[in-house]
């Protein structure tokens, strides 16, 4: 969990499902970064493409019933709207709101140390794709 020290970047993630495929693979690696502390779930949702919320769990991730519910403020109607807009009727996304906590560890030896947070972001995927080319 985000702590005076250090918080790390917030990021989303969103994956179509289709009716025919399984989200339990997906599901359970998300699990394994939560109890590896790599991750902090802020919000989780599952929307189908005819706009209706559908329960996480439905889609196989018993694992994540405790984070049925989880909401953090970010996504709203509108959010989730958007994104059933971009799904066939008979598809289903998944969308997740984390907080990275992949930097917590180094961030709380430089904190003991006497250092402190000065920034922390992320890069936007296509603005690297162009840095990169």
């Amino acid at each position: 969990m985000a702590n005076e020290r250090f918080t790390g970047p917030v990021n989303y993630v969103v994956f179509g499902i289709p009716p025919t495929a399984s989200a339990v693979e997906g599901l359970e690696t998300v699990l394994s970064q939560v109890e590896n502390k790599s991750i902090e779930i802020l919000d989780i949702e599952c929307v189908r493409g005819d706009a209706t919320a559908c329960a996480v769990t439905e889609m196989h991730g018993e694992g994540l019933a405790a984070y049925e519910g989880a909401f953090s403020g970010l996504l709203d109607d509108e959010d989730l709207a958007e994104i059933a807009a971009e799904l066939s009727p008979d598809w289903s996304a998944i969308v997740i709101i984390y907080e990275d906590r992949a930097m917590a560890g180094a961030a709380r030896r430089w904190a003991e140390a006497g250092g402190t947070e000065l920034l922390v972001g992320g890069i936007d995927i296509q603005q690297l794709e162009a840095a990169i080319e």
